[in-house]
């Protein structure tokens, strides 16, 4: 059948299901947790996000409060229930031919057959137009050349850079910049030439609940810089404070930290260094703790799942040591990092390649920045294969945008957008993916429903 005449059918039969409400309530029956859940058919039997379907079977009761529709994992939105029939909202993202289940206290089953799920996604371009230097001003007239990003709940891009300056017109500085689609500006909260820059920025992380960006100097142990909203973003210098003991077994040469990262979990902020050193530091006493000891590596990426937000999310170069950790994916456990299991590898060892599917299958080309969606879907910009990655929670790997590797620049669908060593991601609240296209010296944007 036709998308359309079955979507003209859809709401047909919903607004013929919505007129028979009150009536659909006088003669349904309450729940009985005695009696089994009885499922029979739903429809449609195909779509995509937003989409209303029609859920029918016995037992559901009339109160849509206590009814849980997922699919596979992701929670659908419950309209009404008739008691023999649910109104729901299709959920995002919920991975191919997902099954439909629903729980009512502790009673779940799970209807016969798949429902055929339509992945939609578009790139679009931002701010950017291929210049690789860093210019304020209108999303049209801007250039960057970002390779980290971040956003907060209003809806700013952050951006840190260290600029080519491929024109030659200026020397090149390092810096952060915010990016809002809304006000159509991009400009710098702080920006230098290397020689005199206090700030070498690499990833960025902001606490959602209070706006506050923080920023940690690549090759300064202690050194981070906050930018606080209230204050119109003006960057402040703050030093975390070690033991002694902790500071010295810092290995100097190896000093560096790309990231840093919020956790609502606890409060703290999370940083590593190359020696494979994890630290917690408070954001308001700055006393901070070595709390973990890890493989050596540069880092590519880190962030926390917000919907596990005890589980910090990291990405190691092609020079971690021992071998195994090389381009992979590792996830630490905050509530015992040094415990059993506390850091370990998600994907299949054998980097600089290319393989969806299960997570422990899964090969990536020099992953680097990783960001999740309010879900717990993970986006990776998987650099070396010019494309985006997305990891499900359940653990399976798909390409949401871009070739596998093809550079190339053009915007459009997932069958022809193209990408060239894209290096930083975020997600909003909405769910919509940010990518600083680095090799492009463009901010990208991608939406998938």
């Amino acid at each position: 059948m036709n998308r359309y005449l079955l979507k003209a059918c859809i709401i047909s039969t919903l607004i013929s299901c919505l007129s028979c409400k009150d009536e659909s309530k006088s003669t349904g029956v309450e729940y009985d947790p005695s009696k089994e859940i009885v499922l029979k058919t739903f429809f449609p039997v195909e779509g995509g996000a937003r989409d209303k379907i029609l859920l029918d079977g016995e037992n559901f009761g009339k109160d849509p409060s206590k009814i849980k529709v997922y699919f596979n994992n992701a929670r659908a939105t419950v309209v009404s229930s008739s008691g023999e029939r649910i109104y729901a909202i299709v959920p995002r993202l919920p991975g191919a031919n997902p099954k439909i289940s629903v729980v009512i206290g502790s009673d779940s089953t799970v209807y016969e057959g798949n429902y055929v799920y339509h992945t939609q996604a578009l790139v679009s371009t931002v701010t950017g137009n291929g210049v690789k230097s860093f210019t304020a001003g209108s999303l049209s007239d801007a250039t960057v050349y970002g390779k980290y990003l971040e956003l907060d709940r209003e809806g700013n891009i952050f951006m840190s850079w260290r600029d080519g300056n491929t024109t030659g017109s200026t020397a090149a500085t390092f810096g952060v910049a915010r990016i809002n689609e809304a006000e159509n500006i991009v400009t710098p909260l702080i920006q230098a030439e290397a020689a005199g820059r206090v700030l070498y920025a690499n990833g960025l992380t902001v606490d959602r609940a209070t706006g506050v960006l923080t920023a940690a100097h690549e090759s300064v142990q202690e050194v981070m810089f906050t930018f606080d909203p209230k204050e119109a973003w003006y960057p402040r210098q703050r030093n975390a404070r070690y033991s002694t003991s902790d500071y010295a077994s810092i290995v100097v040469a190896d000093r560096y930290k790309n990231f840093i990262t919020f956790s609502p979990w606890d409060g703290h902020l999370y940083t590593r260094f190359r020696d494979g050193k994890v630290a917690r530091i408070n954001p308001q006493t700055l006393e901070s703790k070595i709390v973990h000891q890890g493989p050596y590596g540069s880092q590519y990426g880190q962030a926390i799942n917000p919907a596990k937000p005890w589980e910090l999310y990291i990405t190691l170069h092609s020079n971690a040591s021992p071998i195994e950790f090389r381009q992979g994916i590792m996830v630490l456990d905050l509530r015992d990092p040094d415990g059993t299991g506390g850091f370990r590898r998600l994907n299949a060892p054998g980097g600089s390649s290319f393989k969806d599917g299960p997570i422990q299958d899964a090969l990536f080309n020099l992953p680097k920045d990783i960001k999740f969606d309010n879900d717990g879907n993970m986006f990776v910009a998987d650099y070396g294969n010019h494309c985006v990655r997305m990891v499900s929670p359940d653990g399976v790997v798909t390409t949401v945008a871009g070739q596998p590797g093809t550079a190339g620049f053009k915007d459009g669908g997932p069958a022809e957008s193209l990408f060239n060593q894209p290096w930083g991601v975020a997600v909003n609240e909405l769910g919509h993916i940010y990518i600083a296209d680095w090799n492009n010296a463009r901010i990208r944007k991608l939406v998938i429903e």
